[in-house]
């Protein structure tokens, strides 16, 4: 693997600079890549970041590491923006667990490419468990056919409320062709938003984001039937074939110091409905609120100042996961 150059990004270049065109999940990591960055919410630090030959942020796979494995999948949570990859949850949990722990996570991969992930692969890497790690701001992403210059396959409810796919348009594979067709999804998604009363455009204030009010949960309930639908799938997938299905879900970063500007906005909205939607599907839910919060201090945080979490942030979630899979017994 060849050194690659030093390189400062912020989480949104990592989406572009660590990754390809893929036919199946829309983007995919690029394999064997190598690159020293430092990343703007640690300039001071230059991190090593490789992909391993299947294009993920983890060890080479081994047959060793490939012996029922645990799974991690999500975003860029778990692909670790911002650390070291020894100091990532996924390498913490497989030091607490003496498990194989296999790191799938991709900057902004949304639930549904998620699903996709864990439907295509399965068979290949045969593993104990799958756990989702899901950042309750993030699910939004099923909402998005167009991410970073990639367009995604998605799901869509038909008129019957039944979950269909939409794969990725041939053409897809041409970054002209691209752009052309993530214009057109934009201009669909911002026409739905303005229908809505939603602007994202401008003015955006991540503390009043739309997703935490309350008047506005009438648009987002689609969305949160795409999920229901979705988890759905995954669960019932996963237990024919005996895997358990685990999610992890991360605090957001409004509710650290934070003060909302209305009592009108509910930083807890997405991750409560996310909550009833997991409970609906009988899937075991590891929430990490309490548990991280107890442990965030001014001057001993677990999130960096953009939400990501940081070394002991990840040590939490690890911590919180390796107990809630003790307790249901996957570890025995």
């Amino acid at each position: 693997m060849a050194n690659g150059p030093v390189k400062q990004m912020n989480s949104r270049h990592v989406d572009t600079t660590f990754y390809r065109y893929d036919p199946r999940f829309g983007f995919w990591g690029i394999p064997d890549i190598e690159m020293d960055v430092s990343f703007r919410l640690r300039p001071d630090v230059y991190i090593r970041c490789r992909h391993n030959e299947e294009g993920n942020r983890d060890k080479p796979c081994t047959a060793a590491r490939m012996k029922s494995p645990i799974i991690c999948l999500g975003g860029s949570h778990t692909w670790g923006v911002g650390i070291e990859q020894e100091d990532r949850y996924t390498d913490y949990l497989e030091q607490m667990t003496g498990r194989p722990v296999l790191n799938l996570g991709h900057c902004s991969l949304g639930l549904d490419q998620i699903c996709l992930v864990i439907l295509e692969t399965a068979e290949r890497y045969k593993p104990s468990a799958v756990v989702v790690e899901q950042y309750p701001w993030a699910i939004h992403r099923v909402l998005n056919t167009y991410v970073n210059g990639y367009t995604r396959p998605y799901f869509q409810l038909d008129a019957r409320g039944d979950l269909k796919l939409r794969k990725m348009p041939a053409l897809a594979r041409y970054k002209a062709c691209r752009r052309l067709i993530g214009a057109y999804y934009g201009y669909l998604k911002e026409l739905r938003e303005f229908q809505a009363g939603i602007n994202l455009k401008e003015g955006y204030d991540p503390w009043a984001d739309p997703i935490f009010l309350s008047w506005k949960t009438p648009y987002y309930d689609t969305m949160y039937r795409l999920v229901e639908k979705i988890t759905g799938v995954m669960q019932d997938f996963c237990r024919q074939r005996g895997i358990h299905l685990l999610f992890g879900l991360g605090a957001i970063m409004q509710q650290f110091g934070g003060k909302s500007p209305s009592a009108l906005i509910d930083y807890d909205l997405p991750r409560n409905r996310l909550l009833s939607v997991l409970g609906k599907n009988r899937v075991a839910c590891a929430d990490m609120t309490e548990a991280m919060m107890s442990q965030h201090r001014d001057d001993d945080p677990v999130i960096f100042k953009d939400g990501h979490m940081n070394a002991k942030g990840h040590r939490v979630f690890a911590g919180e996961i390796r107990r809630e899979m003790e307790n249901r017994g996957w570890l025995h």
